[in-house]
């Protein structure tokens, strides 16, 4: 008996509507150029053979670096260009996958009678998609979701097909395989891993338990290779103990099934895992070649380590596989830090438990969705829910499926990531959720095709409402385009050119920030290298400039990373790919002294043994470390270079020798009395004028990137009038750092300290609900209000505390008196003050030693 085919010619001509609408709407909105936060990073990887930030994303870098040959434009441009082609196809493929979805659960009812209906619903809910701010706004920059998005569909695709055909070990071997190439652009994939098991668990028991042990057979194997890379004794101890594990079951599976094994799975299932996973092999390629964007050193095996394991993050891949794998084997991880119980936040509150986060995450990301498709979806999504209790067996597992993967991918990753619901957290979790749109669309068009036949049974004409579907993909398009669309968008250029383009031959630029050290990157080592034409500004050539982040240099991959660019120990490109490369001209003739691997440790080291001297550089030990060698630096190179900063953390050192210089600010040789009227002048003059600037612009009040990324520059600014004891200029720099950005935390909180002082204690309660209206998810501003409501309480308690300090100052409980009251409301600068003062009239006495 002929089988039906799975896509007949009307879902392919569907889906080729959807592609070309999303395409046209996603090239006519595109980048076009360089955008804030890791598109820099990106750019110069992918223009360079290099590799970006872990996990590397070799994939995606690697079609990337192939694409942007092509002689289209401005390589910026091209490579947002291709995250357009990727995510449209992605759009395109939601369409041809919801059309057969469809056929085959309603292939009988009158939906189908009518072919203008179900294509109806199936290019309008692909265009909901299409126009989600997740999806747009990843479609339209350089970056990896797009890409992560189209590996899904396929992935569910071939699901799709193999739960139409259980029977085909094939088809289930090739979703393993699109599975793990998906995993070798984002391990995000790995939130989908229990997929597979759901559909045979359902329909193919018989084969259940061979799977299970081909895959952990798999998982043995990757396992027992991470751990080798790994070197850390509970990883091996674990890899070992799970090594008898796995045997113990093969050998069990083959004596109680015998003859019925099927080995195809077990010895085909860690081949197409692993070839699916070889995209990494690029990493150690790309990085002996010595590029640009060299992120974890991955030509060396601890290197290649460090990056696929996420080691510079938390939830690192070791760290997870040791509370999950590890404790199953019984091994623990003497490494682990517990959070303790009473632990307090900045503002010193305790954390909200695990399930007042996912409570609050639940509630948020529906608010989300529904606002950026529409809140019929999540009529249809609740409709599709109930469609499993009337579908046969197999139909009720492919919904099963979508739901699960949904749920998956929208919840449990956000929850065990502790996503928050502010701004900045949503903006940083929003890209993930490119590929949970996507199965959301396949999920609202089974309901939305139920809701259409059961509104016909009670009016026939209803079930043109089918055909009139894509009309709702307004509400996305209309509502979403503001924030999403990035035409003409050259907040990101400007960024980079502004802080770039006057600075002395041979600086050195210490960029902290996102945007500060990425945007700078890609205009020395990207733009830079473009052709006259294809630059906004074709004399713009700052290759002679030196680029280092002020957050690696602790690091000692990233000290090997740009000891490679920067220093006599810079090796020659050997090869003639290397040469082809550019290898040879890409980085500033003169070197820089950079510290040796046992230099750094040694000034970590002495970092880690005096806790004052760590507390001069920065707030934290961690920041400290860093802040030293970047000292280190400043001092070996200072004669022969101008440094410029962009700040991250503060690094406390710098503000003694710091001069406001534009979008940065300039180090001095020698530490300064006292900063220049002249430069007090230009600063200003800058500044009020660049304001203007932005605020005038349209297009800066709906993008929040650019909102954040410039209010941080003025901001920094004044941090370095507040050090100097400049209130005045420090108050109106941290006010225009508000105007640009009204929810910046850190300029409020220095901002309200400066208040305070003044008693204005009203004003401060203002500013704070301006940031409110401007994130009203923040909960750390209506903390930030509780405190200050509680700041004016507590004025008078303070002013009694320092007239007794002033009565006696010999006497230690008006200091700890003192203190406490400004720990209550935050002030841990004023804190510090105090204590110090009582350090200084009482520097033997137990309990301020102790405090």
């Amino acid at each position: 008996m002929k089988k039906e085919p799975l896509f007949f010619k009307s879902d392919y001509l569907a889906a080729l509507v959807t592609w070309a609408i999303s395409l046209a709407v996603y090239a006519y909105t595109t980048a076009p150029n360089v955008t804030l936060l890791d598109s820099g990073e990106f750019l110069v990887a992918a223009q360079h053979f290099g590799v970006p930030h872990p996990t590397g994303y070799p994939l995606w870098t690697l079609l990337s670096w192939l694409f942007q040959m092509l002689p289209l434009g401005n390589a910026a441009w091209e490579i947002a260009l291709l995250s357009a082609l990727m995510a449209s196809l992605a759009v395109g493929l939601t369409t041809l996958l919801l059309q057969s979805t469809l056929r085959w659960i309603y292939g009988g009812s009158p939906l189908f009678q009518h072919p203008a209906v179900p294509l109806g619903i199936s290019i309008g809910c692909s265009l909901l998609l299409a126009f989600s701010q997740s999806m747009w706004s990843q479609a339209v920059i350089a970056e990896v979701y797009a890409l992560h998005a189209l590996l899904v569909v396929l992935f569910l695709i071939a699901q799709y097909a193999w739960i139409r055909h259980p029977e085909s070990i094939k088809l289930l071997l090739l979703s393993f395989f699109l599975l793990s190439l998906t995993f070798s652009n984002h391990q995000l994939a790995l939130a989908l891993a229990p997929l597979p098991f759901l559909g045979v668990l359902l329909l193919r028991r018989d084969i259940f338990w061979d799977l299970l042990v081909a895959s952990l057979l798999t998982l043995l194997l990757v396992y027992l290779g991470f751990s080798i890379l790994s070197q850390e004794p509970p990883i091996l101890k674990t890899a070992l103990r799970f090594f008898y594990v796995v045997m113990a079951g093969l050998l069990i599976l083959v004596a109680l099934r015998r003859r019925k094994v099927e080995w195809r799975l077990i010895a085909y299932l860690p081949f197409v895992i692993v070839l699916g996973m070889s995209a990494y092999l690029y990493m150690p390629v790309a990085s002996s070649t010595n590029p640009p964007m060299n992120w974890g050193y991955t030509r060396s095996l601890d290197g290649f380590y460090y990056s696929f394991n996420r080691s510079q993050y938390g939830g690192s891949l070791s760290d997870q596989s040791l509370r999950s794998l590890g404790k199953l084997m019984g091994v623990t991880n003497p490494d682990a830090v517990e959070t303790p119980a009473d632990q307090t936040d900045a503002l010193g509150y305790k954390p909200i438990s695990r399930l007042q986060q996912a409570q609050r995450w639940c509630g948020f990301f529906w608010l989300e969705v529904s606002r950026s498709f529409t809140p019929a979806a999540f009529v249809a999504f609740i409709v599709a829910i109930l469609v499993i209790l009337r579908a046969e067996l197999r139909q009720r597992a492919w919904i099963y499926f979508l739901i699960l993967a949904f749920v998956l991918a929208a919840f449990l990753q956000p929850i065990l990531d502790k996503a928050g619901i502010d701004q900045a957290s949503w903006w940083t979790q929003m890209p993930y959720h490119t590929y949970t749109n996507l199965i959301y669309s396949l999920i609202i068009g089974v309901g939305f095709a139920w809701i259409i036949n059961w509104l016909a049974t009670k009016r026939p004409k209803f079930i043109w409402l089918g055909a009139a579907l894509p009309l709702l993909a307004l509400w996305p398009l209309l509502n979403n385009a503001a924030v999403c669309s990035q035409r003409n968008n050259w907040f990101g250029w400007q960024f980079g050119y502004d802080m770039l383009k006057d600075l002395p031959k041979g600086s050195v630029i210490l960029g902290g920030s996102d945007p500060g050290r990425f945007v700078p990157t890609y205009m020395i080592l990207g733009e830079s290298t473009q052709a006259p034409k294809f630059k906004r500004a074709p004399d713009f050539d700052r290759r002679d400039l030196y680029i280092i982040t002020q957050n690696g240099l602790a690091d000692s991959f990233y000290l090997r990373y740009i000891r490679d660019h920067y220093t006599e120990d810079r090796p020659e490109p050997k090869s003639a790919f290397e040469k082809f490369l550019g290898r040879a001209d890409a980085y500033p003739k003169d070197t820089l002294v950079l510290p040796t691997l046992e230099e750094q440790e040694s000034i970590i080291r002495e970092v880690i043994n005096d806790p004052e001297k760590a507390a001069k550089l920065a707030n934290d030990l961690g920041t400290a470390a860093h802040s030293a060698v970047a000292k280190w630096i400043f001092e070996k190179n200072k004669d022969k270079h101008d440094f410029f900063i962009e700040e991250s953390f503060v690094m406390k050192w710098t503000y003694d020798y710091a001069v406001p210089h534009g979008l940065s600010y300039r180090l001095e040789k020698e530490p300064l009395k006292e900063l220049s009227p002249e430069a007090i002048k230009a600063d200003f003059e800058f500044w009020n004028a660049y304001v203007n600037r932005l605020l005038s612009d349209p297009l800066f009040a709906s993008d929040f990137d650019a909102k954040r990324s410039f209010s941080k520059l003025r901001n920094t600014t004044g941090n370095i009038y507040r050090h100097r004891q400049m209130d005045r200029e420090a108050e109106v720099a941290y006010r225009q750092a508000l105007m640009l950005w009204p929810g910046n935390v850190e300029a409020l909180l220095a901002l309200n300290s400066l208040l305070w002082k003044q008693e204005k204690f009203t004003e401060v309660q203002e500013l704070i609900l301006t940031a409110i209206l401007e994130d009203f998810n923040n909960l750390d501003l209506y903390k930030l209000y509780a405190i200050a409501t509680r700041r004016e309480e507590l004025q008078q308690d303070i002013e009694k505390a320092e007239s007794k300090i002033a009565q006696d100052p010999e006497k230690a409980e008006n200091y700890l008196e003192l203190m406490a009251l400004y720990q209550v409301v935050a002030e841990e600068e004023n804190a510090e003050k105090a204590l110090l003062r009582a350090a200084e009239h009482l520097p033997t006495h137990a309990e301020i030693l102790r405090v």
